[in-house]
């Protein structure tokens, strides 16, 4: 019998899991996945458990045959817990009327969440709650060994949670959707309840046995630290719970799917703990006395796990760790043991407070409302005071001192005289004394930062862990000068000042304010390193800018971009900032805009999905005003050849002028409007962006050095996206799965891109589309057609990689011959315009260095001074590494400047040096063809 119920409670758990995992997505529709709206409704989450245990407690013994009462509440679990699953997301638009006037009062407002999270968590969690109470009273009258029965209970409990967080994840959400899995949620509740009145018939005739017999009240004065015990250990896990997720987010992907998995850790290291002790009291039912040697042996392994830690991560070098086992093969040897030893000391404290309790029910109850009190308090702790206040590594070490306070709290002074306690209090003391400070810069931060700095050199400039994840800014290098910076948060580099990072970014502005007759008002979500907003500010017609974003850390940190606080974009006068969930905001506020741009992270990043549904770009379009535009970031790196046409075609259904236009590489635009004008605007009135010279110079640094080129970015309108995702379901709210788990860097992205690049088939759909005849001035069209061959060359350029000398020499000489493009140019010669940003400010002896002199002849021959390129190009060949480049360029120049004779000569002197080198055959045979020079 006793197995049946367990596999019951194994049941349950699983069930409760997996509701909690829909109540959590859900409330971030409701209240914004913010971190404060998700620790609030966590913080109810638990409270209501709490509630459960309370009630426990007063009314345990008074609740009625326990077995009934138990299939009760798991009826009342499996209909609230539906309910609510369908409840949540319109409790969004109920409750904005009365949130709204608090939106930029947090202290208000974030009490008014919790409230709504509280009251509408408190039926099914605190039936929850009472649960274990009630199977433990059921059991221990069959068996009077407390401390094995909630042991036991507890274990498989906790188990059955480890099933729910991967089944819910892996399996039931992509198959049925949020809504769907509610149900099989519901039905694993039902089952439960079935199955324990058709098993346990028996127990109805047995009255209280001397095993649920005790003195009449709770003995305080004995029980008390024990409860304290109850709770420390409660707070010290959970506030060690998110601490852990944040550390391992150095090394892991934060897609929904790790965060699974490393819960699933952590709960089977709890339910395998308490089962371990459960099998310990069969044994020996006084075991609860080692529970001294129990906390600090947690504490121990909370310190070496940490200082071991580099040595597990290193067998993955600096890769981000993206597959299930990878994140186990981390997860486990962190995360495992504390876990272990947690589930294990709970049991314990069960076993030596029911000496001074009543009955069973209370004993349960009241060990439970403090664990599960603790542990709320401690999860907000560790995500609200230690992260952003101490940081991770001193959490590690003040967590690892609460496990020996909660070791003191429970010592007897018979305890204390005991020789066996000494070794382990020595143990302890020599972890704490041992414990390897600074290994979080060191190691850590310099790893993540690693992943992603430049080979030319990096630097950490500022490191900030934050409410909401670890923010750090890289300084990196090119040639021994800093040159860019670049945002990392957590694992992952999410933006950077980089020419070709701001090129894609500045585009969302680029190109709705050259069609546009004239846009006042702007909302940015999703801030980055500030280039978009940048954008934003420097466009003068805007009267009104908006910005969105989830960090406040973020934002604050990006005076490393802009150290000059008057160049700094959130310092303008006209910006308005909001510290928000991005879809919150925009479900809440009551203005409207001409331009909504977005650039969240990548949506297969954990809670991020939802800035990608249908849904979401419903309220998009319902914030614009008549003629407004949207432009939204679209990370074909990122996903999977389905996941893109998920949110393509959501984005479709939504916008019925949607289109999709190159950004850089995979990074692509999707643009929609809100109506369109009667008339396009002038010819004058689109190129006024390129008449105003701050933003010429950076138009010119990206590539967007003619007008003419925005209409080149063009991929195709709504009818192209139909025809793609044909047969794709859109992404939506109840479907969240279809931005598959195993998408990121998946194999199907290069294929979707590769038929995006397709220059002459989007240079048809162009002149064909009707919607770009309404935004498109008539003139402009037709001198636009052209420079689709301009972008098949960059197309080309920016996805070969190796030396400049690989590279199609045909499209350079079309671009310098039959263009004034210098980037392209630039860029085939591999320099940059960060590079020629570097040149400005060099000395004078610095310049002469043969290094910069290849660059300035790249600046040069971009130019088209080509026997200036060619003096330069000169004194540059005298470097090793550019020896080659140097002297084909250089005869390359002189071949343009006309002087061919000169540049046959200097290719004879060369052919015999590079004759090995057999990838220069095609420059040999175009400077044949070409100029007729032939060396061979």
């Amino acid at each position: 019998m006793t197995l049946i119920l367990c596999t019951i409670f194994f049941i349950s758990g699983a069930s409760a899991l997996v509701f909690e995992t829909l109540w959590f997505q859900q409330a971030g529709l409701a209240f914004g996945n913010s971190v404060w709206a998700s620790s609030l409704v966590l913080a109810g989450f638990m409270g209501g458990l709490a509630v459960g245990s309370a009630v426990a407690v007063r009314r345990g013994d008074r609740l009625g045959p326990p077995i009934r009462t138990y299939a009760c509440l798991e009826v009342v679990i499996a209909v609230s817990g539906i309910s609510l699953v369908y409840i949540l997301p319109s409790l969004g638009t109920v409750a904005t009327p009365l949130l709204q006037p608090f939106l930029e009062v947090p202290w208000i407002l974030n009490p008014l969440r919790l409230l709504f999270a509280f009251s509408l968590l408190l039926i099914p969690s605190t039936a929850m709650g009472l649960t274990l109470p009630l199977l433990t009273k059921a059991l221990v009258m069959a068996d009077p060994n407390f401390g094995r029965v909630l042991g036991r209970l507890y274990g498989w409990n906790t188990l059955g949670a480890v099933a729910g967080a991967v089944l819910a994840d892996i399996l039931l959400v992509e198959a049925l959707g949020i809504r769907g899995s509610a149900f099989a949620a519901g039905a694993l509740n039902l089952l439960a309840a079935v199955g324990v009145l058709l098993s346990t018939r028996s127990f109805r005739h047995h009255g209280a046995t001397r095993g649920d017999l005790g003195t009449a009240v709770f003995q305080w004065a004995g029980g008390a630290r024990w409860l304290g015990a109850a709770f420390l250990s409660g707070f010290t896990l959970l506030a060690l719970e998110v601490v852990w997720f944040r550390f391992l987010l150095l090394y892991v992907h934060g897609s929904s799917l790790s965060f699974s998995v490393m819960l699933a850790v952590v709960l089977a290291g709890i339910s395998l703990g308490g089962l371990f002790a459960s099998v310990w009291l069969h044994k020996d039912t006084g075991a609860y006395r080692y529970a001294v040697a129990v906390s600090l042996a947690a504490g121990v392994v909370c310190t070496a796990t940490y200082g071991l830690f580099p040595y597990v991560v290193g067998f993955f070098e600096q890769r981000v760790l993206l597959s299930v086992f990878d994140v186990l093969v981390v997860s486990v040897p962190l995360m495992f043991p504390v876990s272990f030893l947690s589930g294990a000391f709970f049991t314990l404290a069960g076993s030596a407070l029911r000496q001074f309790c009543p009955s069973a029910a209370t004993t349960t109850g009241i060990l439970t409302l403090a664990n599960t009190t603790g542990a709320a308090l401690g999860a907000f702790t560790g995500g609200f005071l230690l992260l952003p206040f101490v940081g991770m590594e001193i959490s590690f070490f003040v967590l690892s001192v609460l496990y020996g306070a909660i070791a003191l709290l429970v010592l007897k002074r018979g305890v204390t005289r005991s020789l066996r306690a000494y070794p382990a209090v020595g143990v302890y003391a020599l972890s704490l004394a041992l414990f390897p400070a600074g290994a979080m810069v060191k190691h850590h931060i310099a790893t993540a930062a690693a992943r992603w700095g430049a080979p030319t050199g990096w630097q950490v400039v500022e490191f900030r862990e934050g409410l909401s994840e670890t923010v750090i800014y890289v300084e990196e290098f090119m040639f021994g000068r800093p040159a860019y910076h670049r945002l990392v948060t957590n694992s992952l580099s999410m933006s950077s000042t980089q020419f070709n990072a701001r090129r894609y970014m500045k585009l969302y502005v680029y190109l709705p304010v050259a069609i546009h007759p004239n846009p006042k008002t702007a909302l940015l979500i999703s801030y980055g390193v500030g280039s978009t907003a940048k954008a934003l500010t420097e466009t003068t017609s805007f009267e009104e800018i908006d910005v969105v974003d989830i960090s406040r850390d973020v934002l604050e940190m990006n005076s490393v971009v802009f150290p000059d606080s008057g160049d700094n974009p959130l310092h303008d006068p006209r910006v308005r900032v909001h510290i928000e969930d991005g879809r919150y905001f925009l479900r809440t506020t009551d203005k409207s805009f001409d331009l909504i741009t977005g650039e969240p992270p990548p949506p297969n990043i954990a809670s991020v999905v939802n800035l990608y549904t249908q849904e979401y770009f419903r309220l998009m379009y319902e914030r614009l005003n008549e003629g407004g535009i949207v432009t939204y970031w679209l990370p074909l790196h990122s996903l999977s050849d389905r996941s893109a046409k998920a949110i393509i075609k959501a984005f479709g259904n939504v916008f019925s002028d949607a289109s999709l236009w190159h950004g850089w590489r995979e990074d692509v635009m999707l643009v929609g409007t809100r109506g369109s004008p009667r008339d396009p605007v002038s010819v004058d009135w689109f190129e006024r962006q390129w008449q105003e010279p701050h933003i010429a110079t950076e138009m010119k640094a990206v590539g967007f050095e003619r007008p003419e080129q925005l209409g080149a970015l063009f991929i195709g309108d709504s009818d192209y996206l139909m025809e793609i995702t044909q047969g794709v379901p859109p992404l939506v709210d109840n479907f969240p799965k279809r931005i598959l788990a195993d998408s990121v860097l998946g194999p199907g992205a290069s294929l979707l891109f590769e038929s995006l690049i397709d220059t002459e088939a989007a240079r048809a759909r162009f002149t064909e589309s009707q919607l770009i005849r309404r935004l498109w001035p008539e003139p402009l069209i037709e001198r636009t057609i052209p420079y689709f061959d301009y972008q098949r060359i960059i197309n080309n350029l920016v996805r070969v990689t190796g030396r400049p000398l690989s590279k199609d020499l045909d499209d350079l000489h079309t671009t310098l011959t039959q263009s004034s493009l210098t980037a392209p140019v630039l860029w085939h010669m591999g320099s940059t315009s960060d590079i020629q940003a570097i040149l400005v400010g060099l000395s004078r002896e610095e310049e002469d260095l043969p290094l910069w002199q290849y660059h300035i002849g790249a600046g040069l021959f971009s130019e088209r001074s080509y026997l200036e390129a060619a003096d330069a190009l000169q004194k540059a060949d005298g470097h090793p590494d550019l020896f080659a480049p140097a002297r084909l360029f250089r005869i390359y120049s002189l071949c343009l400047s006309l002087q061919v004779e000169a540049a046959r000569r200097l290719a004879l002197q060369t052919y015999p040096a590079l004759a090995r080198e057999t990838n220069l055959e095609h420059w040999w045979d175009f400077l044949s063809d070409e100029f007729g020079i032939d060396p061979r």
